[in-house]
C-alpha cells in the first residue's frame, strides 16, 4: 500500500498548496529588500533636510525634514510588521499573518496625519509672523536629490506592491509620491523667500506640504479600511475565474462564485458541477487543476472549489447545458455558466 507523505506540513501530492508556500517566500524576499531601503533613505533624507532647515531658518525645509522623520518611524513600523505579515501559517494562525498588513497600513496613515497638523500649525504662524530665510549652498541641491530620491522610491514602492500585492507597501508609494510634491513646495517656498524677497511664500508652501501630506493620510485611511471590512474584489477577477473553470471539457456549471478580500489577500470559492459518476480521482485531479489555474492570476492569494455531483443526464440535456454554460455572461454570484 502506498503511503502519502507530507513535506513541511504539506501533503507530498498538494500542489497547490506547496505553490502557494514557494510564493509567500519569494514575497518575503521582495519585502525584504525593499523595507530595509526606505527606512535608510527616509533616514538621510529626513536627518539632512532638517538639518539644512535649522541652518536656514526655512519652515517649509523644516517641514519636509520632520515629513521625512516621521517617514523613518513608520518604516520601522512597516519593517517590523511586514515580517511578521507574511510568515506562513501555523498552529495559532492557520491562515496566516496578512491581516496584520492593513493594520500597519492604518498606523502608517494616522501618524501621516499627524505630521500634516503640526506641518499646517507651523505654516500658519509663520504666514503671521513670517521670518526671514537665510541662504544656504547646499539647500537647492539637497533638496533636488530628495526629490530624486523620493521618485525613485514611488516608483520601487509601487512596483514592489504590484509584485507582492501589498496595501502597505502601496501606501508607501502614495507616501513617496506626495513627499515629491512636497519637496518641491519646499524649494519654491526657500527660493521665494531667498531669491525673491517674499517672506511668506516659504510659510505658505509649508502649508502646501502640509495639503500634500494630508491627502495622502485620507487615501491610504480609505483604501485599507477596505479591506479590513472585507471589500469585494473588481468584477474582472471574478470573470477570469470563470473562464479559467470553464475551460474544464468535465465542468457542467459555475454557481456561488465569490471573490473578495480578506486583508490584503484577495480570496475566491466557487462550487462547480460535475458528473456524478466520476471516479474520486478524476474529481480531486480536477478540482486540484482548477485551483493552480486560478492561482495563475497574480492577484489571487487562495481559491477554495467544492465540487457539486450531478446525476447523469441524457445527450440531449448536456448538450442543452454545455451551449448554455458557453453562452452565459452574467456576472451574478449564484449563476449558472
Amino acid at each position: 500500500m502506498t503511503r502519502l507523505t507530507r513535506i513541511d506540513g504539506i501533503r507530498a501530492d498538494n500542489v497547490v498548496e506547496r505553490k502557494r508556500a514557494s510564493r509567500l517566500a519569494g514575497k518575503q524576499r521582495l519585502s525584504r529588500r525593499f523595507t530595509l531601503f526606505n527606512v535608510l533613505a527616509n533616514a538621510t533624507l529626513g536627518g539632512g533636510k532638517l538639518t539644512l532647515g535649522l541652518l536656514t531658518g526655512s519652515l517649509s525645509i523644516v517641514a519636509d525634514g520632520f515629513n521625512n522623520l516621521s517617514d523613518t518611524v513608520y518604516s520601522l513600523f512597516l519593517l517590523v510588521g511586514m515580517r511578521f505579515s507574511l510568515k506562513p501559517a501555523d498552529a495559532r494562525h492557520p491562515q496566516g499573518h496578512r491581516a496584520i498588513e492593513p493594520l500597519i497600513s492604518l498606523l502608517i496613515g494616522v501618524s501621516i496625519g499627524v505630521v500634516a497638523y503640526r506641518l499646517a500649525v507651523s505654516g500658519i504662524r509663520g504666514v503671521i509672523d513670517p521670518l526671514g530665510v537665510e541662504r544656504n549652498v547646499l539647500a537647492v541641491p539637497v533638496l533636488v536629490v530628495g526629490i530624486a530620491v523620493k521618485a525613485f522610491m514611488s516608483v520601487y514602492a509601487r512596483r514592489t506592491a504590484k509584485q507582492i500585492h501589498s496595501p502597505a507597501l502601496a501606501a508607501t508609494g502614495m507616501d513617496a509620491a506626495a513627499d515629491v510634491l512636497a519637496t518641491v513646495a519646499a524649494l519654491v517656498g526657500y527660493l521665494g523667500g531667498t531669491v525673491f524677497g517674499l517672506p511668506r511664500a516659504d510659510p505658505i508652501c509649508a502649508l502646501l506640504v502640509a495639503g500634500f501630506v494630508a491627502y495622502t493620510a485620507f487615501e491610504v485611511l480609505r483604501q485599507n479600511i477596505g479591506y479590513m471590512v472585507g471589500r469585494a474584489a473588481p468584477p474582472e477577477i471574478k470573470r477570469q475565474v470563470k473562464a479559467l473553470a470553464c475551460r474544464e471539457d468535465s465542468v457542467l456549471s459555475v454557481h456561488d462564485l465569490k471573490a473578495y478580500f480578506r486583508g490584503p489577500e484577495l480570496m475566491v470559492s466557487m462550487h462547480v458541477e460535475v458528473d456524478g459518476g466520476f471516479a474520486l480521482q478524476r474529481v480531486h485531479d480536477l478540482e486540484q487543476r482548477i485551483r493552480l489555474a486560478v492561482l495563475d492570476i497574480p492577484e489571487i492569494d487562495d481559491v477554495t472549489v467544492h465540487m457539486d455531483p450531478l446525476m447523469r443526464t441524457t445527450d440531449e440535456e448536456r448538450s442543452a447545458r454545455e451551449s448554455h454554460k458557453r453562452e452565459s455572461g452574467d456576472d451574478s454570484g449564484g449563476e449558472v455558466l
